[in-house]
């Protein structure tokens, strides 16, 4: 254990005690094998009466982190909210801190959540604990994913989440605000540089804003998936992690998101969908039928969230460089899986994946060339 890691850890040890109000031992502190925005670590706490805790430290990210305005308290805000609303199973939050004197950035600290993780990299089609159930297990699994994004949408927002919404005194016009703010994320993460497919999606999500019927605005999860997902032995939902991006705003933002990574893990990459793993039209009739909600425009969201999920790919693309993992003349950011979904459905050029993605997702390049041809008769 390095001096900071010692230091960290007594600080925490501390801070933990106060908040507790008991003499606590902290555990070493470890690293999970997840997590891209935030500094995360897995410890046990052990009161002097013998109690013992399971916790993970949640700090906020600084240099190099995904998005310009982190905010972990934030987040711990999201998770006591849905505590307090019910219905959607989340870690519950310890203790928050705001001040960085503590152990140098923002933190908080939740209960650690016992469960499965389906994984993303090779997809969950492929391999995995997910792709040894039988169709019958896989189908309860998404339906119990399913009810969990269902849930998330039904917490009363107006409630528990306010601080969420910018407020004021006119009506808030969400989607473009939406708009503004996917584009001032990415300007920040080009930092001048010029994403030309990235540019016609940002170009096109302006100029084709949908008139929308109104209806009432839920909160949105902003990460919602499966693999943000915890799974207990019998299929149910754990719990719902990764809160950072939640805010408030059209239902069709969460639901686009999820089937841009059923798309991801499965067609785009030339992978064949698990037997009892619904597809698109079945997702989007389920969430309907659950809901009593018409998703409209879904199209249109779909390259939002696409547009989304690029963007954070110029960040990793940017820290890879930073690790000495890529050169800086690297493609990884311009010529990955989602401009490449991106440009089919803008109608432009496909680019071939860099190399560099291809070693970011563990793919050699032969198989990315027959998942390619895979993905292009999909297409």
């Amino acid at each position: 254990m390095s001096t900071a890691d010692r230091d960290r850890r007594r600080r925490l040890e501390v801070w933990l005690g106060q908040q507790l109000q008991a003499a606590v031992e902290v555990s070493e502190l470890r690293r999970p094998n997840a997590g891209q925005s935030s500094e995360t670590f897995l410890f046990e706490a052990t009161c002097q009466e013998g109690t013992a805790m399971a916790l993970v430290l949640r700090m906020q990210a600084g240099a190099g982190h995904i998005f310009p305005q982190p905010d972990a308290v934030l987040e711990s805000r999201v998770l006591t909210g849905l505590a307090e609303a019910g219905g959607v199973t989340a870690p519950a939050v310890v203790a928050a801190e705001a001040d960085p004197a503590v152990l140098g950035a923002p933190f908080f600290v939740m209960n650690q959540v016992a469960g499965r993780v389906p994984q993303g990299k090779p997809s969950l089609h492929a391999a995995g604990w997910v792709a040894e159930l039988s169709p019958e297990r896989c189908r309860h699994l998404w339906e119990q994913a399913m009810a969990t994004l269902v849930g998330v949408h039904g917490v009363p927002w107006k409630r528990t989440h306010t601080f969420l919404d910018p407020g004021g005194s006119e009506p808030p016009d969400r989607l473009a605000d939406r708009i503004d703010w996917l584009g001032d994320w990415y300007r920040w993460a080009a930092r001048g540089r010029d994403y030309p497919i990235i540019d016609a999606a940002l170009e096109y999500l302006r100029a084709n804003r949908p008139a929308l019927p109104e209806s009432e605005d839920v909160l949105v999860w902003g990460d919602a998936r499966v693999g943000n997902m915890i799974f207990a032995g019998d299929g149910s939902v754990a719990a719902a992690v990764d809160w950072e991006v939640a805010t408030i705003g059209r239902p069709e933002i969460d639901v686009a998101h999820w089937l841009f990574f059923d798309e991801f893990a499965t067609a785009a990459i030339g992978v064949k969908r698990l037997e009892g793993w619904p597809d698109r039209e079945t997702t989007i009739r389920r969430y309907q039928e659950l809901t009593g909600r018409t998703l409209v425009d879904l199209a249109y969201f779909d390259i939002m969230q696409e547009l989304f999920m690029a963007v954070t790919l110029i960040r990793q693309s940017d820290r890879r460089v930073e690790r000495g993992l890529c050169g800086p003349d690297t493609r990884m950011g311009h010529d990955n899986t989602v401009t490449q979904m991106l440009a089919r459905r803008l109608g432009l050029a496909v680019p071939e994946v860099s190399p560099d993605w291809l070693a970011h997702r563990g793919v050699s390049a032969a198989s990315a060339a027959v998942s390619g041809r895979a993905a292009d008769g999909a297409a």
